[in-house]
């Protein structure tokens, strides 16, 4: 029977940062303590990482690269099924959806690392943290505005960054405690349920996406 190989410093100082940074925060987290847990010395993280910022946008890369390939791959598969068309709503927000609402129906453990570190990013913003993440996912938050745009003419830009916040934002509220749904509904909402999440999430933001500014405005008047 074949050994599972043992993880490398550098896997292990990142499991370890990525425990202390998901419990303690950015600021909280201590390189010590990375090191005491890693099993390492400080050395062997100074050989990896420049310093403790660097260490967190490895973390980072490592937990939400894949999640931002996928969204490009994702979007541009779609794009490339349009055959220049501009893509309709739905299929945008499939895009930005899926590849996250997957991870609501991931293994446990690969489950709780993300939802963990949302749950940190989300409650205790430290300013570097998310400027890292600003540049991680700018390309995709570029992508799917420019996508956007494309099939909501009509819309100005700055009401599409305002619309896509929101799904992201709702994105964010499923992933960091997916059973609170769950258990605040009796049970009526499952985000286990990927095809249902999806079908719901979807119809509920499409049409506020092709929502005029006027017929937005007309409502708020009335």
């Amino acid at each position: 029977m074949s050994k599972t190989p043992k993880p490398s410093p550098c896997e292990r100082i990142l499991d370890a940062a990525e425990q202390a940074f998901s419990e303690r925060g950015y600021e909280g987290a201590s390189l010590r303590e990375i090191v005491q847990e890693a099993g390492v010395n400080l050395a062997t993280v100074y050989y990896y990482f420049d310093n403790k910022k660097a260490l967190m946008e490895a973390v980072l890369k490592r937990r939400f690269g894949p999640i931002r390939t996928e969204h490009l791959e994702l979007l541009r598969r779609f794009e490339a099924e349009s055959e220049g068309q501009p893509l309709p709503v739905e299929r945008i927000l499939e895009a930005m959806l899926l590849p996250l609402l997957r991870l609501a129906v991931a293994t446990p453990t690969k489950r709780q690392a993300v939802t963990r570190l949302i749950g940190r990013i989300m409650t205790e913003p430290n300013p570097q943290t998310q400027a890292i993440l600003r540049r991680h996912r700018s390309e995709v938050r570029v992508a799917f505005l420019k996508a956007l745009q494309a099939s909501l003419p009509g819309v100005p830009p700055a009401e599409l960054q305002w619309r896509i916040e929101f799904v992201w934002g709702a994105l964010a509220f499923i992933l960091c405690d997916p059973r609170k749904i769950e258990k605040e509904t009796n049970g009526a909402c499952n985000p286990a349920d990927l095809e249902t999440v999806m079908k719901e999430m979807v119809g509920f933001f499409a049409p506020g996406f092709r929502a005029s500014s006027s017929n937005t405005a007309r409502r708020m008047r009335q």
